[in-house]
């Protein structure tokens, strides 16, 4: 039997003297587009928040080739009015551009905690904001100055730890054997020493091979810009390490035979240490009407760091 139809179904309700149920009505959606966010303009650099303004102002990085002048936009805007000089040289503003220029360089921990510490002893930010600038601001102009120098004082010589490499090998590396009359580089093997130490109380070169005993040495009276070693190695009775400042503010030293760099005090791993002389090493002919030879072994090319400033100072 089939199945009674809509309209059957309504005859049969009404005879029984049921009305039928009423329609339900259907709703109209009606769907409103979203109103378009607000755009907010500001026609003024000053009407931004000066939380803002700070975050914006220390993503903008400083020159490092010119670190002690309008080093960065934050400088420019400070001359703009006194209140953004504020802002723009204020310890929001600058303790940013600290970190992420010290993080690249060695001790960085040491060098932001010492920062920090003496952050919170600072007492002259509220004394003179316009013309100082506040502590951050200061303490970058202060370390980016020190960086620049090239003399060592006898604490900081005292508390470093050293690597030490010859510039050449005084022995061919056996893949140097194919290649006649050529005096290999020291600087992709390994270090003399990773722990040398200069322990100023007694004058005395501490933490090489047993071989090189305890050599004295004497810091140059001239402010630091070279040390005098005595009796390192018999070949050598007498040199001088002449000192420079590293890009990253490590030290390093060298002399004709020798090439020594300061150890990251945070870092126990001296991998990276070698890693820009190493990986430029190439082959340098012999300068015609010279003549090379170190100790017994004559030579008419070096291998050497393809480094204007390195195969300047290393005499052929």
């Amino acid at each position: 039997m089939s199945s009674p139809t809509s309209v059957e179904y309504l005859l049969r309700l009404e005879s029984l003297g049921v009305s039928a149920p009423p329609k339900k009505k259907r709703i109209k959606t009606i769907h409103v587009p979203p109103e378009p966010e607000p755009i907010i303009t500001c026609a003024n650099l000053q009407d931004l928040p000066d939380d803002l303004l700070a975050h914006v102002l220390a993503f903008l990085p400083p020159d490092t080739d010119r670190p002690l002048r309008t080093e960065c936009a934050a400088v420019a805007v400070s001359q703009v009015s006194k209140s953004l000089r504020i802002l723009a040289l204020s310890n929001s503003t600058w303790v940013g551009i600290c970190i992420d220029r010290w993080t690249t360089k060695v001790d960085f921990a040491a060098r932001l905690a010492q920062a920090e510490a003496e952050a919170t002893n600072d007492t002259t930010d509220a004394a003179n904001p316009l013309i100082r600038g506040g502590f951050w601001y200061r303490k970058f102009c202060t370390e980016e100055r020190d960086a620049l120098r090239s003399t060592i004082s006898r604490e900081e010589l005292h508390n470093s730890t050293f690597s030490i490499k010859f510039w050449f090998q005084s022995k061919f590396h056996p893949e140097m054997k194919r290649i006649k009359g050529v005096v290999a580089s020291g600087l992709d093997g390994s270090s003399l020493s990773d722990d040398m130490r200069f322990d100023m109380p007694n004058s005395t070169i501490l933490g090489m091979p047993e071989s090189y005993g305890r050599a004295p040495f004497f810091l140059d009276d001239a402010g630091g810009s070279s040390i005098s070693c005595i009796n390192i190695r018999t070949s050598h009775p007498l040199f001088s390490l002449r000192v420079f400042r590293r890009k990253d503010w490590g030290w390093e030293f060298r002399s004709q035979g020798y090439v020594v760099r300061s150890v990251d005090r945070t870092s126990s791993c001296t991998e990276q240490l070698w890693k820009d002389y190493a990986s430029s090493l190439i082959i340098e002919k012999r300068k015609e009407g010279v003549s090379c030879a170190r100790g017994k072994i004559k030579y008419d090319r070096r291998e050497v760091p393809d480094i204007e400033e390195i195969k300047e100072f290393l005499k052929w």
